[in-house]
């Protein structure tokens, strides 16, 4: 059996057999990052390949699509952030984009833990490549360093992610509360260059999930989920499923359901809304609804004289409209204008509301009738 010996400056490392292969560059694999105390940094090779069977719903190829032409383009790192409660697709959607660079032959690697300041190692690969950090404030604390805590902190990464490396590297990082990240990664498009926020699921995918999933003659039911989904700020896949697990299995009232799910959360959700005038006028906001609420104040701002403007309105009379798109559509008990002194011709006719994803019209269709 022969040794083979690698010289790295006064280092040698003594390798016995004759499977070891000298490659010039990582083939397009998956690697997960390990970390030995007296042999160092290596990469382990994974059997996993990121095959994806289920249907990808939402936004998730856009955003593989993007970010990969994106990475291409660019001379330096370019760092990708998806935030959220669990449950809305982060890891499905950085599967997504990992599957499609390892079509395009660039390895990914995997680090799964709190390994320490890990950027010396990924200097020396000296070619493009995917680090995948998941969960990423839960490995790599937001906090100040003690002697009892020995992990290393985020700070100690921020280097990382500057465009200094041998080598241009995606990084594709996931985080379920931005607050415990470091305010030097929190709008710093040098480092970290996208921020996709999944606060929420819209109503096209609950509808598109339903559709897909709830037995066909129960299709029916699709408008009340869709009207439990808004009622939920951190409405999830996993709520999702749930639901129609129990509807599926025991054709249960939806009410039913959701008295004995463990769903829930707050009462106040995220509305983007639409004010329809007689006239032909459409202003837009934002707010956080309780939309069982009997009385509530809607503010705005002119999107012609930029004044501020508001209704009185009763948001629990609101109807859902059973469209693709859905909306609740509140048609009655609109107080406007509330200033007794100001004279119109002018009504409000209709206020559309779209529970919101990332604080503006999250469905993208302007068409709500």
């Amino acid at each position: 059996m022969k040794n083979l010996v690698i010289k790295n400056e006064r280092n040698y490392l003594v390798f016995a057999g004759n499977a070891i292969s000298v490659m010039d560059n990582l083939p397009a694999k998956i690697y997960e990052l390990r970390l030995d105390k007296e042999k160092g940094y290596s990469l382990d090779e994974i059997d996993n390949n990121f095959n994806i069977t289920q249907k990808l719903y939402g936004n998730v190829e856009q955003i593989s699509r993007q970010v990969l032409q994106s990475f291409d383009a660019t001379e330096g790192n370019l760092g990708v952030l998806i935030s959220g409660s669990k449950g809305l697709g982060k890891s499905l959607t950085i599967k997504k984009i990992s599957s499609e660079a390892l079509s395009i032959g660039l390895p990914v690697i995997l680090v799964k833990q709190n390994l320490g300041n890990i950027t010396s190692f990924i200097d020396t690969i000296h070619q493009p490549c995917v680090i995948v950090l998941d969960e990423f404030e839960k490995h790599y604390t937001n906090q100040t360093k003690t002697e009892q805590d020995e992990m290393e902190r985020q700070d100690c990464l921020l280097n990382m992610f500057d465009s200094t490396l041998a080598a241009k590297k995606l990084f594709l990082l996931t985080c379920n509360d931005t607050r415990n990240l470091s305010e030097y990664l929190l709008n710093r498009p040098g480092r970290i260059h996208y921020h996709f926020k999944s606060n929420r699921l819209t109503i096209i995918e609950i509808t598109e999930y339903c559709k897909d999933n709830l037995l066909p003659e129960l299709h029916d039911r699709i408008p009340d989920i869709c009207n439990m989904g808004a009622r939920i700020p951190d409405f999830s896949y996993d709520m999702l499923r749930a639901i129609i697990f129990e509807l599926n299995t025991y054709k249960s009232a939806l009410e039913d359901v959701g008295h004995i799910l463990n769903i829930g959360g707050r009462t106040r959700s995220p509305f983007d809304f639409k004010v329809y005038f007689k006239s032909g006028k459409v202003e837009t906001g934002f707010d956080y609804i309780n939309i069982s609420s009997t009385r509530l104040r809607l503010d705005w701002y002119g999107k012609q004289d930029f004044c501020r403007d508001y209704a009185y309105i009763n948001p629990s009379k609101a109807q859902w409209m059973g469209t693709d798109n859905g909306s609740l559509v509140l048609t009655e008990d609109i107080n406007w204008p509330t200033d007794d002194d100001v004279k119109t011709d002018d009504k409000v006719e209709k206020i559309v509301f779209i529970p919101s994803k990332k604080g503006y019209l999250a469905d993208g269709n302007d068409d709500d009738d």
